[in-house]
């Protein structure tokens, strides 16, 4: 995968459209030195992976038990991620008729702004008669994701169709595909795997390209707008937002808060809660490497006690026979989910379980009144309805 990143790339262009002003503080962040975690390596090697089968014109058995971002290919992940990943690919491209040689491009780097806005996009594809050009995201990640008006993959869409060498393929182009391949939304049916499409005419690029423009100029300007929502997630200036130290400060201020005045502050808790987070996020990394945050200091977490050599206190408790198995061992029956995909692996009927799961919620959370899950009487007020009931 290229490695060249720009202020205003795919990833970052959702969060640019609806607050401007995040690329500004970004630039006074200290740089992030994280190793990233375990499911983004996966992720990158997942797609390195993809990268090479369609260099190569390999099948994916060919990446078993090799390494891509020194992650191992292993038989769950080709046969979760990469065989339907990469069938859904084929497919896809069957479907639009694409020709085997010269009418795909992987990773192609597409700039609209020359080294400010641009970004590689997963394959690129145009059809025999050149009319529609498909563009390809792989997402290996668990949290759905939809084509449908997708920023990212609109974006892509625009810097391909700027930049020298894919603008070519727009020439004749009638038709816009944005396409996502995430295998994991297939659950156990690998082999039933579709990739999600999104289809509109070329022409929607129009409209998106006067957004864009219209956000990187306010974004490169001296006063850009600062908004807070979904877009915040991920944003490496999150801890000096002008917003959220704005409510954090009302919020230090606010007296007790009266019952009425709930419906005000409530919304502000998710927001505050993922900022707190990124605060100490930061000092924690600040601290790590040597920096001096005035008033605080890295200490040692509270210490637990653990086996020095689990081998040798194992075979000395086994000897002692006034000790069983079930006191020195504890055994606890696997969740449902868990279960459920040890049947999957074995090729098991699900159904030998199934009579014996229930949802069973562990309490009452507070929600939106948007939230589609029915309200619940409190238990307060079920008691008082049931005591008023005649005896």
């Amino acid at each position: 995968m290229p490695t060249k990143h720009l202020t205003y790339g795919g990833s970052t262009i959702a969060r640019t459209l609806a607050c401007p002003g995040w690329a500004s503080l970004a630039k006074q962040m200290p740089p992030q030195t994280g190793q990233g975690s375990d499911a983004a390596n996966e992720g990158t090697a997942l797609h390195d992976a993809m990268e090479f089968l369609v260099n190569s014109d390999q099948t994916p058995d060919a990446c078993a038990k090799m390494f891509f971002n020194k992650i191992l290919i292993t038989d769950e992940l080709l046969e979760t991620r990469l065989h339907p990943a990469y069938d859904a690919m084929l497919e896809l491209l069957d479907d639009y008729d694409v020709p085997v040689d010269g009418a795909t491009m992987v990773e192609p780097f597409v700039e609209i702004i020359p080294n400010l806005a641009g970004g590689s996009i997963d394959l690129l594809a145009l059809s025999r008669d050149r009319k529609t050009v498909i563009v390809i995201d792989y997402k290996f990640g668990f949290m759905p994701v939809s084509p449908e008006e997708n920023k990212q993959l609109l974006f892509y869409g625009l810097c391909a169709d700027a930049d020298p060498t894919t603008a070519p393929w727009f020439e004749e182009a009638e038709n816009l595909v944005l396409a996502i391949i995430q295998p994991a939304n297939a659950g156990a049916e690998y082999e039933q795997y579709k990739a999600e499409k999104w289809c509109a005419p070329i022409a929607v690029l129009d409209a998106f390209e006067s957004e864009v423009a219209a956000a990187i100029s306010e974004a490169e300007g001296d006063n850009p707008r600062f908004n807070t929502g979904d877009h915040c997630q991920y944003c490496p200036a999150e801890v000096i937002c002008p917003i959220k130290t704005g409510q954090a400060a009302v919020a230090a201020k606010l007296p007790a808060v009266a019952v009425e005045t709930l419906d005000t502050f409530l919304p502000m808790l998710g927001s505050l809660e993922k900022w707190i987070a990124a605060v100490k996020a930061m000092a924690q990394e600040q601290l790590e490497k040597g920096a001096e945050v005035k008033g605080f200091k890295l200490v040692n977490k509270r210490p637990t006690r653990v086996w020095t050599n689990k081998t040798e206190v194992e075979a000395l408790l086994k000897k002692n026979r006034k000790l069983k198995v079930v006191d020195v061992y504890k055994r606890e029956l696997k969740s449902p989910a868990q279960m459920e995909k040890v049947l999957a692996e074995k090729g098991l009927d699900q159904s030998l379980i199934t009579d014996y799961i229930s949802s069973v919620s562990s309490g009452t959370t507070i929600a939106p009144a948007s939230d589609k899950r029915e309200a619940v009487l409190p238990r307060a007020a079920m008691r008082a309805a049931l005591e008023r009931l005649p005896q």
